[in-house]
């Protein structure tokens, strides 16, 4: 909501009159007037929307003196700010237009500033004030440090991290770290040369596995890690860590998880020393590296807490260097994330057969029709969407069908015989059900078992 005073614009108007009286040659009087102005009017501008990361302009260009001109001095101080801002008057900064000033947002929320005009007379205006509310739909940039290489010992290695971005396209920085470096090494988290760069460079000084980190920030705030290994030829080439494929996993998964880092191998194909860690998990969730129930093992369990996204680094050794770290992530769905199976209950089945009829006094006399068996197929039901377990049940509405086996995917059905006509096509139909269901939804399907029946007579 925005506040200006009523009077929009500077009126001008004698507030008072100093006379002087002067005597020309003439000796006439002439009496002199001084105008005196309203003091000026500040305007503010518009309350604004914007992103966290964008620069805010503040824009008093509407502010007027009495003689319909920009005052002589505008100046804007914070009125609120959210309470997790740490920003002051200072931060306020005026641009080459007297008329605008700006600043950056530090957090998400609503910053109110005060705008007051002062004129060539030093007259001070009413305040007024603008709205600014900052939306934190900043998304984290991505870190991108190259991919995997290998050196030669003492010799410049150039590393590329020139393909991380942001999603808003914002300009990016760069912090390039030593995260391990093989025993052998003396060199240390900031041998990274121009570290700060996309393109830096590592000069290995031993034979081993050196892992370098990256992450990149876009004003707002910083990547996830992204690591690369150097490979430095050596008499031992270090061992590689798989942690498995991320994926999601239905509700309708275990409350026990397994993680898998058996594809992790050494070139040399000395045994692997293994160690997990948790990088992430969701807010509510107590998972931390105790809840593994072996840390230092290819495949350890754990059981989730809450649904949402646990991620887990996976370094192995061959017992002179540690590898570069894998990360895996699981994620866990709620149960409104379910998707529903599909029930498939196959072909509807016709029988069609013909009973033996006799004759006496003109009067016919048929067989009855024989009951008759059908197979029931339902492997075609699927939940391609989770990939969960199903469970089959067969059903007959009208109770005179005889299934064999309800809860099998394949199986048979027996339909009752019935008296046949001479000469004439009787019909029976059997609407039979199948319905699957995972943990938390179902679904049914019907086919349908047509039989007619005619007695004749030869």
């Amino acid at each position: 909501m925005k506040i200006h005073p009523d009077n929009h614009r500077p009126r001008l108007f004698a507030a008072g009159v100093v006379a002087l009286l002067l005597q020309g040659c003439t000796g006439q009087v002439t009496e002199i007037k001084e105008v005196v102005c309203d003091p000026p009017t500040a305007i503010a501008g518009t309350d604004q929307s914007v992103s966290l990361g964008a620069l805010v302009v503040l824009d008093g260009s509407g502010s007027l003196d009495c003689n319909d001109a920009l005052p002589d001095t505008l100046t804007w101080t914070f009125d609120a700010l959210p309470v997790d801002s740490e920003l002051d008057n200072s931060r306020i900064t005026v641009g080459e237009d007297p008329a605008k000033s700006s600043f950056q947002p530090d957090v998400a929320g609503t910053y109110v500033l005060r705008l007051v005009a002062t004129d060539e007379k030093e007259q001070v205006s009413a305040p007024d004030v603008v709205l600014v509310t900052v939306t934190n739909s900043n998304s984290k940039p991505v870190a991108d440090c190259g991919g995997n290489l290998t050196a030669n010992e003492d010799v410049r290695l150039d590393m590329d991290g020139s393909a991380s971005f942001d999603p808003e396209a914002q300009a990016l920085s760069y912090n390039w770290t030593l995260s391990s470096m093989p025993g052998c090494s003396a060199l240390t988290a900031n041998s990274v040369y121009n570290g700060q760069t996309p393109t830096p460079s590592l000069v290995p000084d031993c034979g081993g596995v050196f892992v370098v980190g990256l992450v990149v920030g876009d004003g707002v705030q910083w990547s996830d890690p992204a690591f690369c290994s150097v490979t430095v030829a050596g008499q031992n080439q270090g061992p590689v860590a798989d942690a498995g494929a991320s994926r999601a996993l239905s509700p309708c998964s275990p409350q026990t998880a397994e993680l898998n880092g058996f594809g992790s191998y050494d070139p040399e194909g000395v045994t692997l020393t293994f160690r997990w860690s948790v990088l992430e998990v969701p807010a509510g969730s107590n998972i931390t590296d105790n809840s593994l129930s072996d840390t230092s093992a290819a495949n350890p369990s754990f059981t989730w807490d809450v649904p949402g996204d646990y991620s887990f680094q996976l370094q192995v050794s061959d017992g002179t260097s540690w590898s570069a770290p894998d990360v895996v992530t699981l994620t866990f769905q709620e149960e409104q994330d379910n998707h529903p199976p599909q029930a498939n209950a196959g072909d509807d089945a016709s029988i069609t057969t013909e009973t033996d009829c006799s004759t006496a006094a003109y009067v016919f006399t048929c067989e009855d029709c024989p009951s008759e068996e059908v197979d029931l197929d339902g492997s075609g039901s699927t939940d391609s969407r989770d990939g969960d377990e199903l469970s089959f049940l067969w059903s007959d509405p009208s109770g005179t069908a005889t299934i064999l086996s309800p809860t099998s995917p394949i199986t048979t059905a027996t339909v009752p015989g019935f008296p046949s006509v001479y000469n004439t096509a009787t019909v029976k139909t059997w609407d039979l059900l199948l319905t699957v269901e995972d943990c938390a939804d179902e679904d049914t399907d019907r086919m349908t078992i047509t039989y007619t029946c005619t007695g004749t007579y030869n």
